[in-house]
């Protein structure tokens, strides 16, 4: 069949939803579709036959520069038109996702709709002021788009819980987006390879390293983290918490380190290539997150798959992913943060044994290719119809 996945996100635009998308495509084609993604253009775009870009302007607010939005014209569904879809498989809820629609309406195409961000959490980056009804009002905007949609997929019960709390009462699907897992494993890495990455960040070869992945923006708790962090690194120079990634509040969080007094044992990479991501779990020991915005929080998997233990605050999206006490602990209050690294620091025995159940615990659903192959189960249900 011919696919058209519509997402406002893509390369060289790096996030959950680039990933998300691209991976789909990916085990999609290999599958034998069809596939074409449909997207904002960008300043640092590469083309591609099977990629579609519409220019649009910059969002004005910080932190989001980085995104486009664009109007959604008779020309454009025109042009959607003439690609003879199949399905459309909509990835956001803003200009592609509008475009997606329209298309699939004026040429009576079936529609799947994705849900991927949790769009109260990110209100800061557009006010300070009204947050209130603007957290109304995205629900609402939410819900409403989800309805026009023949099929919802939600990544996590998480979203699917928050969408019950909008009165959305639609069928839907819950299906994780998948990852390559096999990126991950360290039998796939040779041993200098992390040699020179420990060496350039100036880690030692003793040194016990914390681990937090994502985007550098407040939302994720880092302040958090490193309040915590500081009360475990407190006389011991070996314990060190490598921050890695790029983000509006990158720069904030150094100045945080510093006022705290630990600025020596943070290590920030800001952003790093893609092909990069799996050195950084394979050079760390344990993997931390405060953050409870996320929608599923793919590093989550991506860690486990590399070997490396949770250490990180319960949410329902963690839900089938972390199993207490035995590929790590999750925690619901922050002060039970400092006890439970303890518990598995002070505890070399327990900590092997949680290392190892790590990368032994169940996540092959999490596979790239068992995510396409349910995709395509929602594709063939809606088509059938």
């Amino acid at each position: 069949m011919r696919i058209g996945l519509f997402s406002d996100a893509y390369y060289p635009i790096i996030s959950g939803v680039t990933i998300s998308v691209a991976t789909l495509s990916k085990e999609l084609i290999k599958l034998g579709h069809e596939v074409i993604i449909i997207t904002n253009g960008h300043d640092l775009a590469t083309y591609s036959e099977n990629i579609i870009r519409f220019e649009g302007a910059r969002l004005p607010m910080k932190g989001m520069r980085e995104f486009r939005i664009g109007k959604v014209t008779n020309k454009k569904i025109e042009k959607i038109g003439k690609l003879n879809l199949d399905i459309i498989h909509c990835h956001t809820e803003f200009s592609m996702g509008r475009l997606g629609r329209k298309a699939a309406k004026r040429f009576n195409i079936p529609v799947v709709h994705t849900y991927h961000t949790m769009y109260e959490d990110y209100i800061h980056f557009i006010t300070k002021v009204f947050r209130a009804p603007l957290v109304i009002i995205s629900k609402w905007y939410s819900k409403s788009f989800a309805d026009s949609a023949d099929k919802v997929i939600f990544p996590t019960i998480k979203v699917k819980k928050a969408f019950d709390g909008y009165g959305y009462t639609k069928s839907s699907h819950i299906i994780p987006t998948g990852i390559y897992l096999e990126k991950f494993r360290k039998i796939n890495y040779k041993d200098e390879y992390f040699s020179e990455v420990r060496k350039k960040l100036g880690i030692k070869d003793d040194d016990f390293v914390l681990l937090f992945l994502g985007r550098m923006s407040r939302e994720k708790s880092v302040c958090s983290l490193l309040k915590e962090f500081k009360k475990i690194a407190k006389n011991r120079d070996e314990i060190k918490l490598l921050l890695v990634g790029g983000g509006p509040d990158l720069n904030f969080f150094k100045d945080f380190a510093n006022e705290l007094g630990v600025s020596n044992k943070v290590i920030c990479t800001g952003m790093v290539p893609p092909f990069e991501v799996a050195l950084y779990y394979q050079i760390s020991d344990l993997f931390v997150n405060f953050s409870i915005t996320e929608t599923q929080g793919l590093t989550y998997i991506e860690a486990l798959a590399s070997g490396v233990p949770l250490l990180v605050k319960y949410d329902d999206n963690l839900e089938g992913v972390i199993h207490q006490g035995i590929n790590g602990y999750s925690f619901t209050d922050d002060l039970d943060f400092m006890p439970l690294f303890n518990k598995l620091y002070n505890n070399e025995d327990l900590f092997n044994e949680i290392t190892k159940n790590s990368s032994e615990a169940t996540i092959e659903r999490f596979s790239a290719e068992n995510y396409a192959l349910s995709i395509l189960e929602v594709y063939e249900s809606v088509l059938k119809k």
